[in-house]
C-alpha cells in the first residue's frame, strides 16, 4: 500500500462490492493475510458511508447488520470472510443525512472493558504524525493492523485540510489509508449544518481551505474593511482550528453577529495542540471567550461530541463495545470515547501532558506509549489478557 493513491471507485456510480477472505491468526505480531480474491471499494468493509453513518446515530446509534454480516464472537482480531453488497445513490461528497444534535447519541449500558476489539478509531495528529511527519514505528502498526483486516477509520478535528489532502499527505507518508478512512470536523459540520440551518447564511472563521468538505454550506464572504456593525447579519458563526486568522478584529466580527442573535457553531474546542515547534493555542482558547462574551453556548460537531463517536461507530458498522479509540488528548479523543461506551487508549506522543493526565476527571481504560505499541495491545486483549 505504501504510496498508492488515495483514488476511490466513484461513489456516485450507485454501487460497489467486496470480497474478502479471512486471514489466519497467529498473534498480531505474525499475521499471514491470505490472498485477497477480489475487493472493488473501500479497504475497510461492513461500513456505511459518512452521511448513512450520521443518520443511523441520529437514530439510537445501532447498525442494522443481517445475521450473515455479523462479525462472529470470536477471539480472534480478524475481520471475518465476507461478501458485502452495497446499492444506492450517494450525494455528491458522500455523506448521508440525518445528523442529531451534537450530543444527541444515546450512550450505551457501562460495560467491562475487556475482550477482543473488532474495530479501531484513531486520532492523527500527534498519534500518527506530528506537523504531518510520521511518528516512530507508526507506519508499520498501521500497516499490522491493515494486514489482520481490522475495520478502521482516522476521526480527527484537523479543520487545516480537506479530506482528500489529509490522505494525500499520509499515503505519501507511507500509511495505508483511503479517502473513505477519515472522518473530519469539517465533514461533519457540513452535515450538522444542512440538516438543522439548511439554506443559513453561515460565516466561517477558519484556519486553512475546507470548502471542499463543506459542500451544502452558504458561506459568507465579508470585506474585511467592512463596518460590524452595519455589515449583512449571517445565521450561524462557524468556528474552526485557530490560526493566523483569529485576529481582533475577525473575532470582535464574530461577537457582533452573535449579539445581533446568530447561533455559535464550533467544529471542537480543543485549548492546543502539538507542532514540530510545541504546543500552539487553539480554537478552544478563543471559544471560550466568544461563549462567556457573548452569552452563548456553541453547539460542538467535532470531538468530543457523542454524535462524532456515534457517527464514526455507524460509519464501521461497529459496536462501541468491541471498538477502541486511540488518541494523545485524554479529554477530547479518550475519556469522551470512553463515556460513548468505546474503550480508550491514551498514547504518551502529541499533545500528551503527565500532568494533564494527572489532573484529569477519569482514568483510561489503556496507556500506550506510542501507536506502535497497539498492536501489542490488541492481542493481549483478544487473548482475554490486559
Amino acid at each position: 500500500m505504501r504510496g498508492s493513491a488515495c483514488d476511490l471507485p466513484d461513489e456516485r456510480s450507485g454501487s460497489w462490492s467486496v470480497r474478502v477472505r479471512r486471514p489466519s491468526f497467529t498473534g498480531l505480531g505474525s499475521w499471514k493475510p491470505r490472498a485477497v480474491s477480489r475487493c472493488e471499494g473501500p479497504l475497510n468493509q461492513h461500513r456505511l458511508n459518512l452521511r448513512e453513518a450520521i443518520a443511523v446515530s441520529a437514530a439510537g446509534g445501532s447498525v442494522p447488520v443481517t445475521d450473515e454480516e455479523r462479525w462472529p464472537a470470536s477471539r480472534s482480531l480478524a475481520h471475518p470472510h465476507a461478501h458485502v453488497q452495497q446499492n444506492g445513490s450517494r450525494d455528491s461528497d458522500g455523506l448521508h443525512r440525518g445528523l442529531g444534535r451534537p450530543g444527541g447519541y444515546r450512550r450505551p449500558m457501562e460495560r467491562e472493558r475487556t475482550g477482543a476489539i473488532r474495530a479501531v478509531l484513531i486520532d492523527i495528529d500527534g498519534v500518527l504524525t506530528v506537523s504531518w511527519e510520521p511518528l516512530p514505528g507508526a507506519v508499520e502498526a498501521m500497516e499490522r493492523l491493515r494486514a489482520a483486516g481490522l475495520p478502521l477509520a482516522l476521526v480527527t478535528n484537523t479543520t487545516s485540510r480537506t479530506r482528500a489532502s489529509i490522505c494525500s499527505r499520509l499515503v505519501e507518508a507511507g500509511f495505508p489509508v483511503t479517502v473513505d478512512d477519515i472522518l473530519t470536523a469539517p465533514a461533519v459540520t457540513a452535515v450538522y449544518l444542512r440538516e438543522h440551518h439548511p439554506d443559513a447564511r453561515c460565516l466561517l472563521l477558519n484556519a486553512g481551505d475546507i470548502n471542499d468538505d463543506l459542500t451544502g454550506v452558504t458561506l459568507v464572504e465579508q470585506e474585511d474593511d467592512a463596518d460590524p456593525l452595519t455589515e449583512t447579519d449571517v445565521d450561524v458563526v462557524v468556528v474552526g482550528g485557530a490560526g493566523d486568522e483569529f485576529g481582533y478584529e475577525a473575532l470582535n466580527r464574530l461577537f457582533h453577529h452573535l449579539q445581533r442573535g446568530a447561533h455559535l457553531v464550533a467544529m471542537h474546542r480543543n485549548l492546543y495542540w502539538r507542532t514540530a515547534d510545541g504546543l500552539d493555542l487553539d480554537t478552544g482558547a478563543f471559544l471560550l471567550g466568544l461563549e462567556r462574551a457573548a452569552r452563548v453556548e456553541a453547539s460542538i460537531t467535532g470531538k468530543p461530541s457523542e454524535a462524532f463517536f456515534a457517527a464514526a461507530l455507524a460509519h464501521l458498522g461497529a459496536d462501541a463495545s468491541a471498538t477502541l479509540m486511540v488518541g494523545d488528548d485524554i479529554e477530547s479523543d479518550v475519556l469522551a470515547a470512553q463515556r460513548s461506551g468505546i474503550t480508550g487508549a491514551l498514547v504518551k506522543t502529541g499533545k500528551y501532558l503527565p500532568e494533564t493526565h494527572r489532573s484529569a476527571e477519569g482514568t483510561p481504560d489503556h496507556v500506550l506509549d506510542s501507536f506502535a505499541a497497539l498492536p501489542d495491545l490488541l492481542e493481549r486483549l483478544a487473548s482475554g489478557s490486559r
